[in-house]
């Protein structure tokens, strides 16, 4: 099949939609699929692959980037390609560009819903007049609603998605798919002593403190700042407890000020982003990941630090109902105490079974084979493709 893929943001970027983009492409092209993405410009984007094509883009909010200034001739070269199917991973920018040349050539198009925006646009907006926040989640749910669709067919990671979609008014047919991985990536980077070592070296931190882990985007609705809340209180009276929180976003500067004006800087460490080939060694460098986002749609972090051995104590949500097994591969907080009671027995089940917690967390990720991935969403195209041909026309 010859496919094309429409991404608002695209490896350097650290995000889950970047790195499920990149991961579909891949093995697509393993697979022996033509695969094409289209994507934004982006200044840290030194060198691409074939039939990467970049647009021009200026920043957005949350360190994200908008395609601007389509021009005709990109519109021309892109329906000469004669795509088999359109793939769009956003509902705006580049996925309502994707969205209407599958409309105009009147090519088989599908979604994958990623972004639970209501969420991303609450924390944004927490500064302003309720009735801001409520006319902005609305708006969002609107957008999400009509633009699903619109599409053929939409691919969601989870059942809490399909919920949430449906709940909004969507009514377009639902592929429940998980997003895959390169097992292999974290595996090999897990095995790797001596680059765990270097890797905390170069972070300034020693080979017996305690790290924890927060990697991605680092913005207000990750709630980056409930961690903080809860480590500030442990720090004194644990010496060598750490959190690194690797990646950007909109509230970056923000918590850098916070922990230096809290003089927390022994214990917090940021990296800013990483290139792509270093992810895997952050994750194996550290003793155990953490998050208290709650705006997932299917917690693609969780599962690379899994496949990197590395247990998870993450605030609980119904997007990893099936990642997290409770005190098997990591464990669930709801607030302070319970973050408390799920970090004791972590770091006590570290010092006296390591190898066990590495095997369970490393077996639950085979789950989540790239390979499995790409071809569930080969059947969703074909299906599209089939409905298409027997209605003979798009849905609107």
């Amino acid at each position: 099949m010859k496919i094309a893929l429409f991404s608002d943001v695209y490896v350097p970027a650290i995000s889950g939609v970047s790195t499920s983009t990149q991961l579909l492409r891949n093995e697509l092209i393993k697979q022996g699929h033509e695969v094409f993405v289209y994507t934004v410009k982006d200044p840290d984007a030194k060198t691409d692959d074939n039939n990467i094509v970049r647009i021009t883009s200026l920043p957005f909010i949350s360190a994200k980037r908008m395609a601007v200034n389509i021009n005709p001739q990109v519109r021309y070269r892109i329906k000469k390609q004669k795509f088999d199917v359109i793939h769009t991973q956003t509902e705006f920018g580049l996925g309502v560009f994707g969205r209407s040349i599958a409309r105009q050539e009147d090519i088989p198009f599908v979604h994958t819903f990623h972004t639970i925006y209501e969420d991303f646009t609450k924390d944004m907006m927490a500064k302003w007049p309720r009735f801001v926040d409520n006319y902005t989640a609305q708006l969002m749910r609107r957008i999400s609603r009509k633009f699903c669709n619109s599409a053929d067919r939409v691919i969601v990671p989870t059942a809490k998605a399909v919920d949430l979609l449906r709940k909004y008014g969507v009514v377009a047919p639902l592929d429940v798919i998980p997003t895959g991985l390169d097992l292999e990536r974290f595996s090999l980077a897990a095995a790797d002593d001596k680059k765990k070592l270097e890797t905390r070296s170069q972070l300034g931190l020693k080979p017996d403190d305690l790290v924890l882990l927060y990697l991605g985007r680092v913005s207000n609705e990750k709630h980056i700042d409930e961690l903080l809340d809860y480590l500030f209180k442990l720090f004194p009276q644990m010496t060598k407890l750490k959190l690194v929180i690797t990646g950007e976003g909109a509230a970056f500067n923000r918590l850098v000020k916070r922990v230096a004006t809290e003089r927390q800087n022994e214990h917090v460490l940021f990296t800013g982003p990483v290139p792509v080939t270093e992810v895997p060694h952050y994750y194996a460098m550290a003793d155990i990941f953490t998050s208290a986002s709650q705006s997932e749609t299917q917690g693609l972090t969780y599962i690379e630090a899994q496949a990197s051995g590395v247990p998870i104590l993450v605030r609980e949500d119904p997007a990893l109902e099936g990642i997290v097994e409770n005190g098997y591969n990591g464990h669930y907080f709801i607030d302070e105490d319970s973050f408390n009671k799920g970090l004791f027995v972590l770091l006590k089940e570290l010092e006296t079974n390591r190898e066990n917690i590495f095997r369970q967390t490393t077996l639950s990720a085979t789950r989540y084979n790239v390979s499995t991935f790409a071809n569930r969403v080969v059947e969703t195209y074909i299906r599209a493709g089939k409905e298409k041909s027997n209605t003979g026309s798009c849905c609107v």
